[in-house]
């Protein structure tokens, strides 16, 4: 089974909002047009999202051009899947040394999230995929910290925060099972220039 995990475009976040569950951005807008041109070609089988609008907005111009019902797995979602603040990595820093080193010390729990059952519900978010898409290419839309989370899992890495996905990158993994993974490849992130490039030229 080869899964692409996709990093949701970049969201608005107008005035360093920091309200949950924020939109695409015009810049995130171009990198799912991107992620459709590349993904395409891929042999995608299925599609799956967090349910969160920037995660289903990044996936619509994909599921559109291949004519796939994508399937939502809340349990793959970013911290305010449960309903508080957004932050992204950005928006952390920019606050101070004092913010980011405290973020960097407990990221879940920066946010108030319980570590444990985070990733316990995001592993099993992701565990379900093997029983439904059994050794076919499945792409999903997700977040930051799921990313990490099943990367830092396949590769038996403590902790939950060792990569920054770029927007709209693509990591891949592949395996037979939750527990038999393989990690082909992080933060893919090339497919986006032609989009952007295309956008200059507007």
């Amino acid at each position: 089974m080869r899964l692409l995990l996709v990093r949701h475009g970049k969201p608005e976040t107008p005035g360093g909002s920091r309200a949950g569950n924020p939109p695409l951005s015009a810049e995130g807008h171009a990198q799912a047009r991107g992620l459709r041109d590349f993904l395409k070609h891929e042999g995608i089988e299925g599609i799956v999202h967090s349910g969160m609008t920037r995660a289903a907005d990044t996936a619509r111009p994909t599921v559109e051009a291949l004519g796939l019902e994508p399937v939502v797995i809340e349990a793959l979602g970013e911290v305010d899947r449960y309903g508080g603040d957004y932050a992204n990595p950005e928006m952390v820093r920019a606050r101070g040394q004092a913010e980011w080193t405290r973020f960097l010390g407990d990221p879940l729990g920066y946010f108030g999230i319980d570590q444990d059952r985070f990733v316990a519900e995001t592993l099993d978010g992701f565990g379900a995929l093997f029983e439904a898409y059994h050794r076919r290419t499945i792409a999903i839309f997700t977040h930051g910290f799921p990313i990490n989370i099943l990367l830092a899992h396949a590769l038996g890495l403590p902790g939950i925060a060792h990569f920054v996905p770029g927007y709209g990158s693509i990591s891949r993994v592949s395996g037979r099972a939750l527990d038999r993974l393989t990690v082909v490849s992080i933060n893919e992130t090339a497919h986006l220039a032609p989009a952007f490039a295309r956008e200059r030229a507007r």
